[in-house]
This record gives structure tokens, sequence and C-alpha cells, in this order.
């Protein structure tokens, strides 16, 4: 008999205060971002993700008046560091325009690959 794929382990659930929530959808419609640098728990991977789900829940069903395209996204920096942005791509038009914003918000510096090396 073949075998089943083992289920999760249930994984701990993790309650967004209803404040940051609100916060966190604010920062979505203007400046279009949200980061450690506006909510500190962001970063904790786990609570990232949960924020992003709520925030997506939010919009889902308590906001009528706006619709933005919410994007949750993680990115390597310089020295190994990993963080992550909730952007909204409505104004934060694509992945590496959210990469410098994040870098920019949280003091990374971009990771340049080898090719881009020999250009500067």
């Amino acid at each position: 008999m073949a075998d089943t794929p083992k289920e999760k382990a249930d994984e701990p659930k993790i309650d967004i205060p209803a404040a940051d929530v609100e916060k966190a959808a604010k920062l979505i419609l203007k400046p279009g971002y949200v980061t450690k640098h506006d909510l500190p728990k962001m970063a904790d991977l786990s609570w990232a993700t949960a924020l992003n789900k709520a925030v997506t829940a939010h919009f889902l069903n308590d906001d009528d008046d706006h619709d933005p395209y919410v994007y949750f996204e993680q990115f390597d920096f310089a020295g190994g560091d990993i963080d992550s942005i909730l952007f909204n791509m409505d104004i934060v038009k694509t992945r590496e325009d959210a990469l410098k914003t994040l870098g920019e918000q949280i003091g990374q510096k971009l990771v340049t690959p080898p090719e881009k090396m020999d250009l500067i």
C-alpha cells in the first residue's frame, strides 16, 4: 500500500491585533508598502505571513472602497539577511521596485550579481 502524505503539523495560530491590520491597510494604500520599519514584528516570518493574510482578508471583507493588489515578498540582502515587505502593486509596480524600497526603508544593501560588478 502506498504511503499517504503526512499532514502538516498544526502550526500555532498567530493573532494579528486589529490595530496592526488597520495600520498596515492604511500604509498599503499610501505610501504603498509595509516593512518591519513600520511594524517591527514583521521581522518574524510567521508573523509577517499572518499579517499578509489578515490584510488581504481586510480588503476582501471589510473595505468596500479599496481593492489594492496586495503582494507579500521576502528578499535576500548583502550579508545574508532576509526581510519581508507587504506591498500594493498598484503603487509599487514591480518586485524590483519592492526590493529597492525595502532595502531603503530598513537600511539594507542589495545583493549585486557578479555580472553587474564589472559595470561598477
